[in-house]
């Protein structure tokens, strides 16, 4: 368990190093020397906890995939180092600089909510630690660090793409008086802004906009806030939990008046209509979010490989875990040293090299093989294309998805292409 406000017991940290060596797998042909240890970053507890669990196993995965192919300089084992930042953006420094001072990690894979891994990266940032996040949204990570001289990454598109794609569905649904609900924190405030502003250059009317602190029990008093302007719509932006809450306290209102609800790829997963109590209060609710399980051969073997060695469905944001550990181990064999500068720079050239050296999930072994050669390889993401710009972002197609209480599931009712919102 995590100490609440010290980070990781002494317990916990032995327990986490004894499954980061154990969890990856059968050891490899000729792995010898001292390993490789790369920190993840997860939500075990708090908000995302629903989400952090396969996570987790994502990366674990590339450690299996890594290690069965010999490791990484010269036959030195991968091992992860997991750890627990209770969806708290302050535990997430704590454990960040546990990494980088007392385990001696050479890079991080992490955080999940964007608050939390913009407080890390001030962390890994200034001991020259490249950072590479699943799940981070926010715009504010654009800007956490100069171009020039950045260490940190993302797998998924800015919510600055979202923001249009919200507002555009919003005005294609009929909303005139659009709600916005929305986590106060770098997530939420920068999204929530943009889908307002998108909304209104759209010629539609905020009736108001309304931040929220996450974690509460009841959000009564902000849904009643919501409903006294009286919106025809609700954008949310929210995580799963706060989500659910927010449609249970809604549900329960006196007189709220028929809304839609519009809500985002936070709260797209299974903790959403659990939080919420029973899934019809949530069915029918419409939403967005970038398309991070493509149907392409890379996201199908990285989901076939993932369901076999965990007998469960992958979930959201797992393929872009999964690039993100691949893209980090990738660059440590491509710049064949441990140093963070070195591996930040590597990280640049193995998400972006030749057209024709593609590499993607299942294929690790035979990229480590060409780089070993002295030859370039493109990687090709399983949640889409990772090529990262020179603030370490990348872009992808959006989704409308509807929430189906009778199949309990998230369902994709359109796609909406990068090139159409840029």
């Amino acid at each position: 368990m995590m100490d609440q406000r010290g980070g990781l017991g002494w317990s916990a940290l032995l327990m986490v190093a004894a499954l980061s060596i154990g969890s990856c797998g059968d050891e490899g042909p000729g792995l010898r020397g001292e390993p490789v240890r790369v920190g993840v970053i997860v939500s075990l507890t708090g908000g995302l906890a629903p989400v952090g669990p396969h996570l987790a196993n994502s990366a674990e995965q590339v450690a299996r995939e890594i290690n069965s192919a010999g490791g990484l300089l010269g036959g030195r084992p991968l091992e992860l180092v997991v750890v627990d930042d209770q969806t708290d953006p302050d535990q997430a420094a704590v454990v960040a600089r546990q990494l980088v001072e007392e385990e001696g990690v050479v890079a991080v894979i992490g955080s999940l909510a964007s608050s939390a891994s913009i407080e890390a990266q001030a962390i890994t940032g200034a001991a020259g630690v490249p950072q590479v996040s699943c799940c981070s949204t926010s715009p504010d990570l654009t800007n956490a660090q100069p171009e020039t001289d950045r260490y940190l990454f993302r797998t998924v598109p800015s919510d600055l793409l979202q923001a249009v794609v919200v507002a555009r569905q919003a005005e294609e649904m009929g909303c005139t008086r659009l709600g916005i609900l929305h986590q106060n924190d770098s997530y939420g405030n920068p999204f929530g802004e943009a889908v307002e502003t998108n909304f209104r250059g759209l010629g539609g009317t905020v009736a108001v906009r309304v931040p929220f602190q996450d974690g509460r029990p009841s959000y009564t008093s902000q849904v009643q806030m919501v409903a006294d302007a009286t919106p025809d719509c609700i954008a949310l932006v929210a995580f799963p939990v706060d989500g659910g809450t927010i449609l249970r306290d809604w549900d329960g209102l006196a007189g709220a008046p028929e809304v839609t609800w519009i809500g985002t790829d936070g709260i797209k997963d299974s903790g959403f209509p659990e939080a919420a109590g029973r899934a019809e209060i949530v069915d029918g609710v419409m939403g967005t979010a970038p398309i991070v399980e493509p149907d392409t051969p890379f996201f199908n073997r990285y989901a076939a490989a993932y369901e076999a060695t965990y007998s469960e469905p992958v979930g959201i944001f797992g393929g872009n875990q999964y690039d993100a550990a691949a893209l980090v181990a990738l660059a440590i064999e491509a710049a064949g040293s441990t140093d963070g500068t070195a591996i930040r720079d590597a990280l640049f050239e193995v998400s972006r090299g030749d057209e024709d050296t593609f590499f993607g999930p299942g294929e690790l072994s035979f990229a480590l093989q060409r780089i070993r050669q002295g030859r370039p390889v493109n990687y090709e993401g399983a949640g889409g294309s990772v090529d990262f710009d020179e603030f370490g972002n990348v872009v992808s197609n959006y989704e409308i998805w509807r929430y189906d209480a009778a199949e309990d599931a998230f369902v994709r009712t359109s796609v909406i292409q990068a090139s159409e919102i840029q």
